[in-house]
This record gives structure tokens, sequence and C-alpha cells, in this order.
């Protein structure tokens, strides 16, 4: 009996390559009859087209459309960047980045509908803040809507306590936060923190934020609080001024001046000894430094040139094996997300299958997911 083989359009496998970013010999390479297919004087099998679905990160049921898809994906230039390097617009992400702006966007998406249905409020801080308030004006009012004390680091033990404590807080006021150094659960696909180290997709119901989990567990407060800046400004695309904006906002927030002023008389350039007692990465306390005028820009890349290069050095010395799923999941999947999900499912106002599909997991992995974002487990 003869192989069943797909009667496909040269232009959708075309497409597939493209949004692949793999390029054409890759595919030449992997699948030898590639170029027959092209010219159409040989179909593929049905699995040899889910093996390319597979390694062009396509769903499979778009390579059988008589055209190529038109999949757009909405702008956003608002991303945190090692040492704020240019970003050069959204035809330049890479696949990884790409399909995890779009993996977020679903879920803000259906959240958002899911919270007007049920009758939630807003998040009304959204937008709350323009560039024409002072910085003490802006400090103020993000620690009043986030209801965070001055000293807050006077009840925090360490730097993993410290994010733990604002993403808590942060979540609790209508942010949903998700932290993930993969695409999905694909482990085969690492996210880059040299492309971006997180993102802000602004929503009056659902609000996003998203943390690059392959950066350094040190760098993940300043980002988080960074983005939280962005959410309060209340724009996806901001102007060149936003993102230095946001970074002084964001360290303001974490290390008051006053705070900090008495600390360095005492420990100028003492980083280890500051970082004990504000219980923030060395990264904060170099922007600190910068920003209220202790060291100059030079000084302050010197530093996280440095920084940077021995925590690649710790990284690669150390296994990188992902952790624990299940302890990781929670981020992955959005912990205060996973609970509007949750509630969903309880009310049945939305199927186990759909709900499968916005968390990319399914049964038994599923139901752990949820029980271990309940739990909040790291």
């Amino acid at each position: 009996m003869p192989t069943a083989r797909v009667n496909i359009n040269p232009e959708v496998l075309l497409w597939a390559v493209d949004y692949s970013q793999k390029g054409i010999e890759a595919f030449e390479n992997k699948f030898k009859q590639f170029h027959k297919w092209l010219n159409k004087s040989e179909q593929p099998t049905v699995k040899q087209l889910e093996d390319v679905a597979k390694f062009s990160y396509v769903p499979f049921g778009y390579l059988l459309l008589p055209f190529k898809p038109n999949i757009k994906i909405n702008p956003i230039q608002d991303f945190r960047t090692i040492n704020n390097h240019d970003f050069i617009g959204t035809d330049k992400y890479s696949a990884n980045l790409r399909d995890t702006i779009m993996d977020i966007r679903m879920r803000q998406e259906w959240l958002h509908e899911y919270k007007i249905e049920q009758g939630y409020n807003s998040v009304t801080f959204v937008g709350s803040i323009s560039h024409n308030m002072t910085d003490n004006d802006i400090v103020k009012k993000i620690r009043q809507e986030l209801h965070l004390p001055i000293n807050w680091q006077e009840h925090i033990g360490s730097k993993t306590a410290a994010f733990r404590y604002f993403l808590d807080v942060v979540e609790s006021k209508g942010i949903m936060v998700f932290v993930n150094g993969i695409v999905g659960n694909n482990i085969y696909r690492k996210l880059s923190v040299k492309e971006f180290r997180g993102f802000a997709l602004v929503d009056d119901f659902a609000p996003v934020i998203f943390i690059n989990g392959a950066d350094a567990p040190a760098a993940r407060l300043f980002t988080l609080l960074h983005e939280v800046v962005h959410i309060f400004l209340g724009r996806d695309g901001l102007d060149d001024h936003s993102e230095p904006f946001c970074n002084r906002i964001a360290a303001k927030i974490l290390v008051p001046y006053d705070s900090f002023n008495e600390q360095w008389n005492l420990h100028a350039n003492d980083y280890d000894t500051l970082e004990n007692f504000f219980k923030v990465s060395q990264l904060v306390l170099y922007r600190m430094a910068l920003v209220y005028g202790k060291i100059d820009d030079k000084e302050y890349k010197r530093l996280v040139t440095i920084y940077d290069k021995k925590y690649q050095e710790k990284k690669n010395n150390e296994s990188n094996s992902g952790g624990n799923f299940y302890n990781t999941s929670p981020y992955r999947a959005g912990r205060s997300f996973c609970k509007y999900l949750r509630e969903a499912l309880t009310e049945g106002k939305i199927s186990y299958g759909e709900a499968y599909q916005l968390l990319g997991v399914r049964g038994n992995t599923f139901e752990n997911v949820m029980k271990s974002a309940v739990q909040g487990r790291e």
C-alpha cells in the first residue's frame, strides 16, 4: 500500500522557514527531500510534515493551509535589556522572543475578557503617572498604590526573600507576573538575556510583566520594578527616554536616597556591605550609586561588565538542568494567572481543553502545575 502524502503549498513551506528564523539550509539539511517539496516534484508524508512543524515552531494545521498564514504580532518596545542597548524593532525579534510574546498575549487576552465578563474592576493605577511628574511624586504614587513602606528592607531577611516579597505585592495589586527562561515548557528553546531581560504588556484589566528567568536571580528584582514603572506609565511602546526613566524610578523605590546616602557615607564603594544592608543585588546598588551621583556612567558600566562576567563564569560552572519542573512551573505559568484560571474552571467558564492550551500542559501535569501555583513554591 503506497504511503499517503500531503499536497502542500511551497509558499507555506517557505513561510515556515522564515517563521523559524533558521534559514533554508537548516531545513535542507534536516529534510533531504525539502527541495523536492518546494519544486513539487515530490510531496511530504504526514509524519514528515509533522516534523517540519516541530522544527519550525508552527502549528501543524498551518502547514495544511492553501495560502501562507498572515500572523501579526503587536509591536512592543519596552524591553529591559543589558545596559539598555538599542533594540532595533519587532522585525528583528528572535523566534523565541516572538513566540514568548504571542504566548503571553494569548493569556492576557483571555484574562482581559474573563475579568470583564465576571465584573472585576479595572487596575486603576495603569497609566496614572507621566514624565511630567517629579521623581518624588512618582515614587510616592507607586509606593502608595502598592502599599510599600519606605524602609521595606528592614523586614526582609535575604535577596531571595526580597524578590518574593515584591512579587507578592505586585501580584496582589492585579499585575500578572511570569518568570521563565525558556519558550513555554520547551527546555531546548532558551531565551537570551542579551536580547531582553523583561517586558511589560499594558492592559487596564490584565497588565502583564514577563521576566527572563535565564537572567541572574539577583537581576530579576530590578527588572520587576522597572516593568512596574512601565505599567504605571500605561504604554507598551515608549519613547527613547523611558528606559533610563524607568531604571531611575525603580532604583529610587528599591533604595531611598536618605538611606543610601547614609550608608554610602559609612561604606563608600563597599558594595558587599551595602548589599547585605539593603537586601538587593549589587547590580541595583551600582544603579543607585549612578542615580544619586556617587559614580559616573563609565564606572557604572565597568562594574556591570565585571558583574556579568562573574555571573556567566559561575553559570558555566553550574549544572544547567533547568531546576525541578514543579518548582519553577508556578512562575512560568504565572501564580496569579493560575488563580483566575482555576476560578474559571470551577465556575464552568472555560473548558479543560482551553485551559490546557493556555498553560501548554495537560492532564496530571496540568493539575500538578495548578497545585504548585497555589502553594507558590520556587
